[in-house]
């Protein structure tokens, strides 16, 4: 997770179309990821991630600095992110079911802080990490945003919290509970991680290939700027 500096975020609240820019390029590969993570659809994702600029250039001037800049944006990209599937009909439950929430207290106190345990253990390789991501859509919706900010977004309980508008527990207790699924959906594949990551390696998506956005000055016309 890249946080912008005072300086960029400054000039970027006074309309400076470098400093604009700058923040995009930034943060794009994270506000598009997020959007995956609940889309589950890369052009609806794409469109997405547009949407989330026009939206951040517009709101820019009002952000005062009280949260991380990325928290603010970030919770900006999850409840677009909601909006839409709300006027799709679906919701995205970000707080566990209820039985699980009984739990949360008991599980969050024994939520471990080493990121890479199995089986993130599987993202110190880029084929594996492609691996995890398609193991991560088989995921609720609750565990698979939450996991995306935490493993690929490298952030803390505390800004998954802030971002998610959800308890500091229940944001350990999906940790913990996404993990044991995501773990068990790995076990099930029928070859081992590494065998299918090769296997599916001219398939995949090139490692540079960026979500098609709209070029950065016509999201400044479309933003009024």
């Amino acid at each position: 997770m890249a946080e912008p500096s005072r300086e960029l975020i400054a000039l970027a609240q006074q309309g400076d179309s470098q400093a604009l820019t700058q923040l995009v390029l930034g943060q794009q590969h994270y506000v598009y990821s997020i959007a995956m993570s609940v889309l589950k659809n890369p052009e609806d994702a794409a469109d997405l991630t547009q949407e989330a600029f026009i939206r951040l250039f517009r709101a820019l001037p009002q952000y005062n600095g009280e949260s991380r800049f990325t928290t603010w944006l970030y919770r900006l990209v999850v409840n677009l992110c909601r909006d839409e599937l709300r006027r799709r009909g679906r919701q995205v439950q970000i707080a566990a079911p209820s039985d699980e929430n009984e739990e949360s207290d008991q599980i969050a106190s024994i939520a471990d802080d080493d990121r890479w345990s199995d089986p993130a253990q599987a993202l110190d390789s880029h084929e594996l990490r492609a691996q995890v991501r398609r193991a991560l859509a088989q995921l609720e919706e609750h565990y698979r945003l939450v996991l995306t900010l935490y493993y690929f977004e490298d952030m803390k309980y505390t800004d998954i919290s802030a971002i998610l508008d959800i308890p500091l527990n229940t944001v350990k207790s999906h940790i913990r509970r996404g993990k044991e699924r995501l773990a068990t959906i790995l076990e099930m594949q029928e070859q081992p991680p590494a065998a299918r990551a090769a296997a599916n390696t001219p398939q995949s998506q090139p490692q540079g290939q960026r979500p098609r956005i709209a070029p950065l000055h016509l999201m400044f016309q479309l933003a009024g700027r």
